[in-house]
């Protein structure tokens, strides 16, 4: 999506990439892929992300190390997603081998595709989102609750559809739509970041 931008294919482009030398959202990656760019980080919503997995937890995975555990078959998204950035930067800081993953390169393109291959069976254990789990009715296990952002350039803000999404995204009704979501958290929705790059 900010690929996308930088080459002025879209106006506007959803992001949750984590940055850990950071350990924030987002800004770093505006900087680097837009810069020159005066851009607004528009919050919709944070949204909890963790480990997909068989209801009741059958393998008993507690956290990313139980991945490498013997039996255990993971199912991954997909190369350059935020999901797969966060995953990748924390099983290096946890010193975990990508390698020592049954599973860690069958990837796919959605939450919804992780959920779905753990709920048929194909995968006893993904990462993505709480609501994806609810779909399935799966068991989840919290591992970060990450920021998700419109990225607006300055030049395409005062666009009319983006000016109501945002004073929707600041309306009560909006928030408390949002708190009604499995998984997600509008403590800062609405709120906007302006990057200088």
């Amino acid at each position: 999506g900010l690929i996308s931008l930088a080459e002025g294919k879209a106006e506007f482009s959803g992001s949750h990439l984590w940055d850990p030398e950071t350990d924030t959202y987002n800004t770093a990656y505006v900087r680097r892929l837009l810069p020159g760019k005066r851009t607004a980080l528009l919050c919709l919503a944070y949204r909890r992300q963790g480990l997909i997995l068989p209801p009741g937890n059958p393998a008993h995975i507690s956290g990313l190390a139980d991945l490498t555990q013997p039996g255990v078959l993971f199912i991954n998204r997909q190369s350059g997603s935020g999901t797969r950035v966060w995953l990748d930067a924390t099983l290096r800081q946890e010193g975990i081998e990508a390698a020592s993953i049954n599973g860690y390169s069958n990837q796919v393109s959605t939450h919804t595709a992780v959920a779905t291959a753990v709920a048929e069976g194909q995968a006893n254990v993904g990462f993505g989102l709480e609501a994806s789990s609810l779909t399935f009715g799966l068991t989840f296990l919290p591992l970060v609750s990450e920021r998700y952002d419109l990225v607006i350039p300055e030049d395409n803000f005062q666009n009319p559809a983006l000016q109501n999404l945002a004073s929707w995204l600041n309306s009560s009704s909006a928030q408390e739509f949002i708190a009604t979501i499995g998984g997600y958290d509008p403590r800062s929705s609405g709120e906007i970041i302006w990057v200088e790059s």
